[in-house]
């Protein structure tokens, strides 16, 4: 069965695309087959692998609503093996809208994921908590939270783990014993130190659930995104390469324990 993962914040300009791109492109460097499910209406997972919105015939738009298309029709290949997206395009906006008047409207994409040949699945999820983030919560088996570090993304985190309570089913205690979701740290900046002490002080209830690894600011992340290139192909020597390769570690440790597997961390050399 494939493990499927929401990638989200309710707050934009957290590192969510730039996660879901580079996460999904080390782990199809190591050999698993990986989807990545643009479920944002600015498409920039989608954007951000080298597929333009004039080269997408049908997308999410089509499977989240009626007459619905699979995935398996919409999903395109990559310049990267192994790794393909299932596209975005500013019609998911519109499909959203008519997604509220559906029935088991909050299973729809749970079923679409359903018989899936991926090892792995990310859902880059819009910076909202509307139906399409319900949609990604509903189906996932775990979440990972891109938080920058700004007063500002602290601020929704306890909204957004109250929906995720609700969503799954489960209560505070539970959420918390439940190995479901992560806080991951991006733009880290180790010259900000005030900020950093401070935000590092509210996150200590969480410290369990918050990966070990920290995304850097780098600006060849930036670049990369200009390129339309995973890290590792534009610059694998870079900060960025090895915080994500470090993420990817940390990640497979997290599925291979939830599935008794044996540990085998990857190597920046297989993923570039």
């Amino acid at each position: 069965m494939s493990y499927v993962t929401a990638v989200l914040n309710q707050k934009g300009g957290t590192g969510k695309t730039t996660t879901t791109v580079n996460l999904g492109a080390a782990l199809a460097y190591q050999g698993y087959r990986t989807l990545l499910v643009d479920l944002d209406p600015q498409g920039h997972t989608t954007i951000g692998l080298g597929i333009e919105p004039e080269a997408i015939r049908e997308s999410m738009a089509e499977v989240m609503t009626v007459p619905k298309k699979r995935i398996q029709e919409v999903a395109m290949n990559t310049y990267i093996l192994g790794l393909d997206v299932a596209p975005a395009t500013i019609h998911l906006a519109r499909a959203a809208e008519q997604v509220y008047t559906r029935v088991f409207r909050e299973a729809i994409l749970a079923q679409a994921l359903t018989g899936l040949d991926y090892e792995f699945i990310f859902i880059d999820c819009p910076p909202s908590l509307g139906v399409l983030t319900t949609n990604s919560l509903y189906a996932c088996d775990f979440i990972l939270i891109p938080c920058q570090i700004s007063r500002y993304s602290l601020d929704g985190l306890a909204d957004l783990l109250t929906t995720i309570d609700s969503i799954k089913n489960l209560g505070v205690e539970e959420l918390f014993q439940e190995n479901i979701f992560r806080i991951l740290l991006t733009m880290f900046d180790k010259r900000n130190r005030v900020t950093n002490e401070y935000i590092l002080e509210q996150l200590k209830p969480y410290g369990d659930k918050t990966f070990n690894t920290k995304v850097m600011k780098n600006e060849a992340l930036n670049q990369a995104q200009i390129a339309q290139k995973a890290i590792f192909d534009f610059d694998p020597r870079s900060s960025g390469a090895q915080d994500y390769l470090h993420l990817t570690t940390e990640f497979l440790e997290i599925w291979r324990k939830r599935n008794s597997l044996p540990a085998s961390p990857p190597s920046l050399q297989s993923c570039r």
